[in-house]
């Protein structure tokens, strides 16, 4: 598993000029005008940049859109919503999902599950996705050793990641080796 400082990736980032510059509503706005960012802002920046670092198989990913399904909160939905509207990712639009049924899930990139999901349904749709190229991305600390791919948490002040590379690898996904580069 690689673990990884947020805050050290958000810089190395900005200095290479690959973050997207979010909108007034975006973490970097709030973050310029001296407002303090929610953890919410800081997750959602999290999810919706880590679609540059990821590659899925061309059968899986359209040309135009990157589909993250949400088991969480609207605090994160709306924090997620705010940066992803009317802006693309390597020339993707992305759509934000919530997920009501195990089904919807089978029609995600990325599947986003916060700490208060629950259980049963966190354990359904990691069934459902198990055999595709689906990045799951949760917060509850056993999220990993129930077939999630990354686990944010937070330490400190600090928000990190671990990632699990062979389970990536596993489901035909590739994450840049930029990315893991930057893992400590």
């Amino acid at each position: 598993m690689v673990k990884m400082n947020f805050q050290r990736l958000l810089t190395l980032l900005a200095i290479a000029s690959i973050l997207v510059v979010a909108g007034s509503s975006g973490v970097r706005a709030a973050q310029e005008q001296g407002e303090r960012v929610s953890e919410a802002q800081v997750k959602a920046a999290f999810l919706f940049n880590v679609v540059k670092f990821v590659q899925w198989p061309p059968s899986d990913l359209p040309s135009d859109t990157v589909v993250i399904g949400l088991v969480a909160r609207d605090s994160f939905r709306r924090a997620l919503e705010g940066l992803a509207n009317g802006k693309t990712v390597n020339g993707r639009s992305i759509v934000v999902r919530e997920l009501r049924d195990e089904e919807e899930a089978r029609g995600c990139h990325i599947v986003f599950f916060d700490e208060a999901s629950d259980g049963p349904r966190r354990s359904g749709i990691l069934r459902q996705v198990r055999h595709g190229a689906v990045l799951t991305v949760g917060e509850t600390t056993k999220f990993m050793t129930e077939g999630g791919l990354v686990r944010l948490y937070v330490e400190g002040d600090r928000l990190r990641f671990q990632i699990d590379p062979v389970g990536v690898q596993v489901v035909g996904l590739k994450v840049s080796a930029q990315l893991m580069s930057l893992a400590k």
